[in-house]
């Protein structure tokens, strides 16, 4: 029997790689006897993503696009386009995709009826390619490294290495995922997801992955009004979920 599952895809000043990008997700996915459909949600881009998207539509059947007027944040896209979606099977993955290697495991996570299928970079066996980082990747390491130290001391998070942030995960749409009540526009969907299915005692599945840190990313190493950003609505989730909400 085939599994129906959507992927939802943010997408923000893509244009240089959204149609190659796109086709190489169309091609990985072939193998996986599943129908799905591609939910994009540009972002308020300010570039040609949207005309990208819109060349895409036509040429393939399975995608829809959705629209921000403005660039809103990451966190809003998805839960956009998941509430959007058609099927209850859920696969978010980032425009550029990051740990495409990985992704038939987080399908196949689906199939075994996991609730829940994340990648963790902190599992045994999972492993950093390329080791000559610069400044700005060491950054990200440590910076994601201490997030995922205060997820787990702070939020108690029942998962591996307190990893909740990497750009794909695999997931069941709750019969209530509408009417939940997310903090994050911007950065840390993931977070409260996994929070929430884990806070219902879901079924969750860590999958491993070899991995590299990227230069794109919202980060960034001298603006430090969007770090603040960042931060602001880091403890704004972990307040609120501190508080006993959405449990």
């Amino acid at each position: 029997m085939k599994h129906n599952i959507s992927f939802v895809i943010p997408c923000f000043n893509c244009e240089k790689q959204i149609i190659q990008n796109i086709k190489k997700l169309k091609n990985k996915i072939k193998s996986s006897r599943i129908n799905f459909e591609f939910v994009m949600i540009d972002d308020g881009s300010e570039d040609g993503t949207f005309n990208k998207l819109n060349y895409l539509k036509k040429k393939f059947k399975f995608i829809k696009i959705l629209k921000n007027r403005e660039n809103i944040g990451k966190s809003f896209s998805l839960i956009k386009g998941v509430n959007r979606s058609k099927f209850k099977n859920i696969i978010t993955i980032d425009c550029d995709l990051p740990y495409l290697n990985s992704l038939k495991k987080v399908i196949e996570g689906l199939k075994r009826n996991n609730d829940l299928v994340i990648i963790n970079r902190k599992i045994k066996g999972s492993k950093m390619v390329g080791f000559n980082l610069r400044p700005y990747q060491i950054l990200r390491y440590l910076i994601g490294s201490f997030i995922a130290y205060l997820n787990i001391k702070l939020l108690k998070i029942n998962v591996h290495g307190g990893d909740t942030q990497a750009g794909l995960k695999g997931f069941k749409k709750t019969k209530d995922f509408n009417k939940i009540k997310f903090i994050s526009k911007k950065f840390f969907f993931d977070l409260e997801l996994v929070l929430i299915y884990t806070r219902k005692k879901l079924k969750v599945l860590s999958v491993k992955t070899d991995y590299s840190i990227s230069m794109n990313s919202t980060i960034s190493l001298f603006n430090f009004s969007k770090n603040f950003v960042i931060l602001f609505e880091y403890i704004n989730v972990v307040s609120y979920y501190l508080k006993g909400h959405n449990k």
